[in-house]
């Protein structure tokens, strides 16, 4: 270059080849071809600093560094720079090989170095110093295109985050006081829709909470910084609406505000904790004592509902904070083997146990539980009713019952005695009806005695059902035996299809009471007794079987069949006996039901019972089982059934 006006022609050549490209490699190669060209260099490149001072290539010529000895002897003389005083003091630095070949590093401000080799000639240092502002130029161009780079990097980051998301997130921008949606994640559309609503700020409207509104999250007198926001909100969806979490971050843009938005559903969980409120409310004021308790004698009390308190005449559930369990029990030693025994069962049903409350009164109680895990520990889960006023029935009755039969065993044996005397001593035919009629009282009496201490057994054995009760067999035995007590009397079994119910001895009471009394009260020459089974005709064939037992006689009294229908004994409306009653409480405690009807010559009372299976090992055995089955007990149910 001879001349100054040449020089700063080539300059301006190599000027219009610096320029932001569509990426950083572009940018370089387009600019380094113009260097190369402009200035008669044959090899070169741009390279750009690492944070750890290393360079990398970020455009070379020739494409491959190692394929020229000059560019690899100044690409290697890079790791020579010192920069102990500063990159700028450092370059620009100019080289030789040893076939004289020449190449010079100038500093991209920035950036990284500038790498030029001539195999001929030298570039002058007029020219040298002029490339220092289209350096800088370059330096500037690239930058910007590696700032570009990072941004899109960040931006496709940011985008993978914001879809992968599993929640709705939103991000919206302020723009002359009014919030739009300027993107949104998959999630937010299938939840909320799409807000395709131009510009959006009515979906958007709809979605914000009224106290997390743009005018709160913007930064106030002194914050310094805009708000971020957490509060629960109820939301508009496509299937109608849902409780949210609403979090509202601000973003620091150019944009009067901008923030993302995410909505965490809580709908389940908000409703499970409703239903814990309300199981809780329950719990509370449910009349009996619901409590937690820990293992042991010296167990303590963990939970405590009001009914406990009540039921225990305490002040307050304060009260159970200073005792232990044992504390509320007559005999501490019951606390320990009831504990022993939830131990080893892990559930116990309806143990009956004497305590005493808080005032030092004594009581009884019915208690029933589970031992579960909680965090790792035992615990008892319990529940305790106050059965005090029923035992103390029970024991008035049982005094009453023994007293009641002792006295009326001596009476009746007093007038049986004194009825036969007057028998043997009375000849007129008019005075021998009423020592007849007397015998016949007192044969009543000593009959409804013995029904009462029938009755006392039907509710001494419970509710507990565990034995299965095979129908045909039972209803042959109750024949068979009155037959040969009444031979005069008629009895049919019809067939039916085997089927068992779940029943006990019970059963059997109550089928020998009906079919005594269709016997014993028939006003017909020849009594007839038809039994028979089959599913209900109830609606619940398949769970339920109807038994009927259908007679000649005729028919219970209308005041009998009130009582027993109404369940209700009164002064107006009462039985002459004991006798259907017996039937009622015996089918009543199997789980069953009566029905009595009007038959076409005589009465038909059903009793309905619930359906079980037998397996084959238990039918197989049916012999053995047979006796039990219209005895004592039927044959044994697994829990199963």
């Amino acid at each position: 270059m001879s001349s100054r006006q040449e020089r700063i022609q080539t300059l301006y050549e190599i000027s219009l080849s610096i320029g932001p490209k569509e990426t950083l490699e572009e940018t370089a190669e387009e600019a380094l071809s113009g260097y190369l060209q402009k200035l008669n260099c044959s090899v070169g490149g741009i390279y750009r600093r690492r944070e750890d001072g290393s360079y990398e290539p970020t455009a070379t010529v020739p494409a491959e560094p190692t394929a020229s000895d000059l560019l690899s002897t100044a690409a290697n003389s890079l790791n020579a720079i010192d920069t102990a005083g500063g990159i700028d003091e450092a370059l620009p630095m100019t080289g030789a090989t040893a076939s004289d070949e020449h190449y010079y590093l100038f500093e991209l401000p920035e950036f990284g170095v500038l790498v030029l080799g001539k195999r001929t000639g030298e570039l002058d240092a007029v020219t040298r110093s002029a490339l220092a502002s289209l350096n800088e130029k370059l330096a500037e161009a690239c930058n910007s295109k590696l700032v570009e780079r990072q941004l899109r990097k960040e931006h496709n980051r940011f985008g993978a985050v914001f879809d992968a998301i599993p929640e709705p997130v939103a991000n919206t921008v302020v723009e002359d006081g009014t919030e739009r949606i300027v993107a949104c994640n998959k999630p937010f559309k299938r939840t909320f829709g799409t807000p395709d609503r131009t510009p959006g700020e009515d979906l958007l409207g709809e979605l914000t909470p009224t106290e997390a509104a743009v005018g709160d999250r913007r930064p106030t007198a002194g914050e310094g910084q805009n708000r971020y926001v957490t509060t629960e909100t109820t939301c508009p969806t496509r299937e109608g609406s849902g409780e949210f979490l609403f979090h509202s971050v601000p973003v620091e843009t150019d944009h009067e505000a901008e923030y993302i938005q995410l909505y965490v559903d809580i709908s389940d969980q908000k409703e499970r904790e409703r239903e814990l409120e309300r199981y809780e409310r329950l719990v509370e004021n449910l009349p009996i004592g619901v409590y937690q308790t820990t293992p042991g004698a010296d167990g303590e009390f963990r939970l405590v509902n009001q009914g406990l308190v009540d039921i225990l005449e305490a002040d307050s559930k304060a009260f159970f904070d200073d005792h232990t369990v044992s504390d509320i029990y007559v005999d501490p030693a019951e606390r320990e083997a009831f504990s022993d025994q939830l131990l080893a069962e892990g559930e116990v049903d309806s143990v009956e146990l004497q305590l005493e409350t808080a005032a030092g009164n004594p009581m009884w109680a019915e208690i029933s539980g589970i031992a579960s895990e909680e965090r790792d520990e035992t615990v008892f889960e319990l529940a305790l009713q106050d059965i005090t006023a029923r035992k103390e029935r029970d024991q008035q009755l049982s005094v009453l019952n023994r007293v009641l039969r002792h006295n009326l065993r001596n009476a009746i044996n007093v007038i049986e005695g004194n009825a036969a005397l007057l028998d043997e001593e009375v000849e007129r035919e008019d005075l021998q009806a009423c020592v007849n009629g007397i015998e016949q009282r007192v044969k009543n009496l000593s009959q409804l005695s013995e029904k009462a201490v029938t009755v006392r057994s039907l509710f001494d054995q419970g509710r507990e059902i565990n034995t299965a009760c095979d129908v045909r067999t039972l209803l042959e035995t109750v024949a068979d035996e009155f037959e040969d007590r009444h031979p005069e009397a008629s009895f049919t079994v019809d067939d039916f299809e085997p089927m068992y119910v779940r029943a006990d001895v019970r059963l059997k009471m109550a089928l020998t009471e009906l079919v005594s009394n269709a016997i014993v009260h028939n006003d017909q020459s020849t009594p007839t007794v038809t039994v028979t089974a089959g599913p209900s005709e109830t609606g619940r064939a398949g769970e339920w079987v109807d038994i009927e037992i259908t007679d000649n006689g005729p028919g219970i009294p209308p005041h009998e069949r009130k009582t027993i229908e109404s369940g209700d004994e009164t002064p107006l409306q009462h039985g002459t006996g004991l006798g259907l009653w017996l039937v009622y409480w015996a089918i009543s405690l199997l789980g069953g039901d009566i029905t009595i009807d009007e038959a076409e010559a005589g009465t038909r009372i059903t009793l309905t019972l619930p359906r079980v299976t037998v397996d084959a090992a238990d039918e197989a055995s049916g012999d053995d089982n047979d006796e039990m089955l219209v005895g004592d007990v039927g044959t044994e149910l697994t829990e199963d059934e």
